[in-house]
């Protein structure tokens, strides 16, 4: 199975946020047990720097994202995934391009906490405890 990780619930992992850090982690778990694959687009990638660097700091976002490319396979963001974002109905332009990234890399399903802004995705969207109690079953 191949899986989409928002850049909301990889930030989870990476600053154990709490009370999602449980959660990620079992899903991270599970993906090295070799059940699914876990990706993430390079637009995630960036911002998730971005984010650790204005929080923590840049040695410390460089230290981080380095650990979260061994065990998540980056998807590419290009000139299609970006127009597909700006036509779609998506509110968010971020959240659009995730999407389409996601699709057009034939992902399975997206999961995020964010799931009201992924309404209109074609894809299945789960957060990551709906995803584990899926996967359980």
């Amino acid at each position: 199975m191949k899986i989409f990780l928002d850049s909301d619930v990889l930030l989870d992992f990476l600053l154990g946020r709490e009370p999602f850090l449980n959660d990620i982690k079992w899903i991270l778990e599970l993906s090295l047990k070799k059940q699914f694959k876990l990706h993430t687009s390079s637009l995630a990638i960036a911002n998730i720097h971005y984010l650790i660097a204005k929080t923590i700091n840049a040695e410390q976002a460089f230290t981080r994202v380095n650990k979260l490319i061994t065990f998540v396979k980056i998807i590419k963001v290009g000139e299609k995934e970006i127009k597909c974002s700006l036509q779609s109905k998506f509110k968010d332009f971020e959240d659009g391009v995730q999407n389409f990234s996601a699709l057009h890399a034939e992902m399975e399903v997206i999961v995020t906490r964010n799931i009201k802004d992924f309404k209109t995705s074609s894809l299945p969207i789960f957060t990551p405890q709906e995803f584990l109690a899926k996967t359980r079953k």
